[in-house]
């Protein structure tokens, strides 16, 4: 392990704090626009089209990986990264606060609403990207390794407990049959990320005088050696390639998730009292398995816990089939969500997995690659869709479990950049 990596951080138990309070918030808001649950209720009242769902993951992976590989290289050359975070933090809480006003305000309905709602919800994962890479090169600088899943535990756990108690105090009443007021819902979460990004202005961060790597005359443009640089890493970093095929393969089973919600509609036929349980149930579980991982990060490391995490995927699609065939299925179809509730790990994982086998000057370009290779299988999400529409649920839920089980085995191709034993 780099030296510099693990050393005392100025002003780090200050900013381990900052995090805490920003993550904290984030997950707040996060509740009350739940992407597993909230959203794709929300666009069944106004679409039943399996493809628009599609277009959720597609959004919420290109949000990530396009724009977070585009600032990485002028991010790379900052002395100072916090203002892209500020920005960027509340780049996503005004598309929220925006689409709240419009459907408080105006009667639009069917594909109105759904455009509207798509445009909104793109434009908040864009600065969503750009806030992940913010919040990527800011731990590696600020925060040593081996405190960053103890940030994960902290912030996940505290913030889903908070959430779920801040769910349960208004959504009988928003999400209730025949009353739901999803203007409130929105704004609220598009509220809560606005504290969130008052919170940024709080981080203590001293600048870095280091150059990203010695340049020459004979060097071309400097995006086009960042770019060509990064992709290279693929072709010549055995270990590197291993992990974004596994992040691959994962993230095609991964985006089923918009389906599960409008399969258990109807196929058990849920009602709200179903929904609050079962958001519930996602975020405690949410709660404690970060906290649970993240302990685990930092005395074993992010590869055992990356490895746990795929093969807890491969049980999502195949319990919502087992479910759905019992007598009283609905009353049980929260553990399908239990198993959802694993997944907001597994990217934090991914990004402190990355920042270790990442020199320090170069964080900002392996994450850039990375999510951009995330990105690869996001084009699928659509066509997902339009398979559920005609093939029905089960058998692409469990083309998925394939693949994750697949992306689970790889995982013990990766290195352990902290030491040399095998899990």
């Amino acid at each position: 392990m780099n030296n510099i990596e693990n050393s005392s951080q100025p002003h780090e138990k200050h900013n381990f704090m900052v995090f805490v309070v920003n993550q904290v918030l984030v997950r707040i808001g996060w509740i009350f626009k739940n992407e597993t649950a909230i959203i794709p209720r929300f666009l069944e009242l106004h679409s039943p089209s399996g493809v628009i769902r599609g277009f959720l993951p597609l959004i919420f992976g290109l949000g990530q990986s396009l724009p977070l590989f585009l600032i990485a290289h002028p991010v790379s050359k900052m002395t100072r990264k916090k203002g892209v975070f500020v920005i960027s933090a509340f780049g996503n809480a005004l598309p929220w606060l925006v689409l709240a006003l419009i459907l408080g305000l105006s009667d639009f309905a069917g594909p109105v609403v759904v455009g509207i709602f798509l445009v909104s919800h793109t434009l908040s994962w864009l600065m969503m990207g750009c806030n992940r890479l913010a919040i990527g090169v800011l731990q590696g600088k600020l925060i040593r390794v081996d405190q960053r899943g103890r940030l994960l535990a902290y912030d996940n756990s505290i913030g889903c407990l908070l959430a779920v108690a801040a769910f349960w105090l208004v959504m009988p009443h928003w999400l209730r049959e025949g009353n739901t007021h999803y203007a409130w819902i929105f704004g609220t979460a598009g509220g809560f990320f606005g504290l969130a990004a008052c919170a940024s202005f709080y981080f203590r961060e001293t600048p870095d005088w280091y150059s990203w790597e010695p340049s020459g005359s004979s060097a071309p443009p400097s995006f086009a050696k960042f770019l060509s640089s990064g992709l290279m890493l693929v072709r010549y970093d055995r270990n590197f390639r291993t992990l974004a095929v596994v992040i691959v393969l994962f993230h095609l089973a991964w985006l089923l998730f918009p389906h599960y919600t409008v399969f258990g509609m109807r196929r058990l036929g849920l009602a709200p009292a179903n929904f609050f349980v079962i958001i519930s149930v996602q975020n405690v579980v949410t709660a404690f398995g970060s906290w649970a991982m993240g302990n685990l990060a930092d005395r074993r490391g992010n590869r055992l816990v990356l490895r746990i995490l795929v093969f807890i995927g491969v049980f999502a699609p195949l319990s919502a089939i087992a479910i759905s065939r019992l007598p009283m299925g609905a009353d049980f179809y929260w553990f399908v969500f239990a198993f959802l509730g694993f997944f907001p790990a597994f990217n934090r994982v991914i990004m402190n997995y990355t920042l270790e086998i990442a020199p320090r000057a170069k964080h900002s370009q392996y994450l850039g690659v990375i999510n951009l290779i995330q990105a690869c299988s996001l084009f699928a999400s659509p066509l997902i869709g339009l398979l559920i529409d005609r093939l029905s649920f089960e058998p692409v839920f469990i083309s998925g479990a394939v693949l994750a089980l697949t992306a689970g085995l790889l995982t013990f191709w990766l290195a352990e950049p902290r030491h040399s034993r095998i899990f």
